[in-house]
């Protein structure tokens, strides 16, 4: 059974990173590397709030994902608790996090889903206050058409006040990422697993 699980997982995966999720003619836009991006102060819960379609996500609601280190290996990993919405209960998934380029790029980084071999995907954190709010995105070019963009908006509460939430919007648009695809998210279960 639970390797059905993870078969199921790691095949909904697969076929997010695939599928279009939002689509954009040209290139990738650039992207800033934030060169002194703390780790420290990025682990912990973070709390989805907004997002664009995700096909992978539709399986649940009430996502957060909880950035941990391992002290005896410094490896890290992100605890992705959710609402299963198939079997109404809730559930978890553990993936493993890695930076390609520690140095020259600490913010972009790279999941892998344990026992899923030859998975992988990019995602970066775009921004961050570290205390409130961070912007998670990936961005992957499709050539000759064009390329399909994922942002999140994720805080450290899981009911923040108007001026997170708007803070980290008006980052988004600061960086050129359009708000207008971000749709929000079912945060109502929360307080219904502890995660």
């Amino acid at each position: 059974m639970v390797s059905q699980i993870v078969m199921v997982v790691g095949l909904v995966f697969c076929l997010a990173s695939t599928q279009a999720q939002v689509f954009f003619r040209g290139r990738c836009p650039k992207t800033p590397i934030i060169k002194d991006f703390d780790w420290h102060r990025y682990l912990g819960r973070w709390f989805e709030q907004e997002r664009y379609f995700v096909a992978y996500q539709t399986v649940g609601r009430c996502w957060s994902g909880t950035y941990i280190k391992n002290k005896h290996t410094g490896k890290i990993s992100v605890r992705l608790d959710f609402w299963d919405v198939v079997f109404n209960k809730p559930k978890v998934i553990t993936v493993n996090v890695i930076r390609k380029k520690p140095y020259e790029q600490p913010n972009r980084l790279t999941y892998t889903i344990p026992n899923v071999p030859v998975f992988e995907d990019n995602y970066e954190v775009l921004a961050t206050d570290y205390d409130n709010w961070t912007l998670e995105y990936a961005c992957v070019e499709k050539p000759p058409f064009g390329h399909t963009r994922i942002a999140w908006i994720l805080t450290r509460k899981p009911h923040p006040s108007y001026s997170v939430i708007n803070q980290a919007k008006e980052t988004l648009t600061y960086l050129g990422i359009d708000v207008s695809y971000l749709k929000k998210q079912d945060t109502s279960c929360y307080q219904s697993y502890k995660g």
